[in-house]
C-alpha cells in the first residue's frame, strides 16, 4: 500500500485534476456552462486538498526528500499559472495577475538555484531530510515564509481565490447572468480577493529575494576570485566554481 500511495503521486494528480478544471472551464458552452464550472469547480477544491495531502503523506509516511520537495514546488507554479492564465485570457483578471505570478516563481526558483550551490544552512535541514526554505537564514525570513501560519495562510487564500474566481466564471455564463443586480457586487469581490491573494504571494517571496541577493553576491565573489566571470543565469558554472574552491 506504502508503494502505491506516495506523495509524489499525489502532487502529480493535483497537477491532473487542477488541468480537468481548466479544461472544463475552457469546455463550457451556452447551454452546459453552469454543469460544466460546477465540476470544475468540484475539481478545483479538490486540487486544493491534494496540495496538503502529499505534504501530510510525506510526513506520515517519512517518505521527505528533495525530489519531493521540488516536485511539490513544481505543482505550485503548473496550478497557479494553469488557472491565472486561463481566467486572464477569458478577460476575469488581469493579464498583470500570470505576469506577477510567474514572474515571481521564476525569480525565487532562481534564488533557490544559487543558493544550492552553498549547500543548506547548519540545523535548517539534517540527514535524508529537505526543507523546501532551507536557504532562509535569518529568523525573520523563515517566519514570514516558511512558518505554519504563512504557508496556510497563503493555501487559504489561492483556495478562495481559485474558487471565487470559479463563482464569477458560473455567474457570468448563467443565463442572463447580466441582468443579476449582484453581478458586479462578485466582480468586486473577487478582484478584491485576486489583489490580496497577489500581495500576500510577492510579500512571501520578498525574503528569499533578499537572502538569494547575498547568495549571488557570494556566488560571483568566489566565481571572480577563480577567474571566472558569472553571466546572469549561468547557475550550474558559478555552482562548479564554488565547489572547485572548496
Amino acid at each position: 500500500m506504502r508503494s502505491l500511495i506516495t506523495p509524489n503521486k499525489v502532487t502529480v494528480l493535483r497537477m491532473l485534476v487542477a488541468g480537468a478544471a481548466v479544461g472544463l472551464y475552457g469546455a463550457g458552452s451556452n447551454r452546459n456552462a453552469v454543469a460544466l464550472g460546477i465540476w470544475a469547480l468540484a475539481l478545483t477544491i479538490c486540487a486544493v486538498a491534494l496540495d496538503g495531502a502529499d505534504g501530510y503523506l510525506a510526513r506520515r509516511l517519512r517518505m521527505t526528500s528533495a525530489l519531493g520537495a521540488q516536485l511539490d514546488i513544481l505543482g505550485d507554479r503548473v496550478i497557479e499559472n494553469l488557472f491565472f492564465i486561463y481566467f486572464a485570457a477569458s478577460g476575469q483578471i488581469s493579464v498583470l495577475v500570470p505576469v506577477v505570478f510567474f514572474v515571481r516563481g521564476v525569480l525565487t526558483d532562481f534564488m533557490r538555484g544559487i543558493a544550492a550551490s552553498r549547500g543548506p544552512v547548519s540545523g535548517n535541514a539534517g540527514a535524508g531530510e529537505f526543507q523546501r526554505n532551507w536557504m532562509l537564514m535569518e529568523k525573520w525570513s523563515a517566519r514570514i515564509v516558511a512558518s505554519r501560519f504563512s504557508r496556510g495562510a497563503y493555501a487559504v487564500l489561492k483556495c478562495v481565490c481559485f474558487c471565487a474566481l470559479g463563482v464569477e466564471w458560473i455567474a457570468r455564463h448563467a443565463e442572463n447572468s447580466a441582468a443579476v443586480p449582484w453581478s458586479n457586487a462578485i466582480h468586486v469581490a473577487v478582484t478584491g480577493i485576486v489583489s490580496v491573494t497577489m500581495a500576500f504571494c510577492v510579500f512571501r517571496a520578498l525574503p528569499v529575494f533578499w537572502e538569494g541577493l547575498r547568495d549571488f553576491r557570494a556566488v560571483e565573489r568566489l566565481a571572480a576570485n577563480a577567474g571566472v566571470r558569472v553571466q546572469p543565469g549561468a547557475v550550474a558554472v558559478a555552482a562548479r566554481v564554488v565547489t572547485g574552491a572548496r
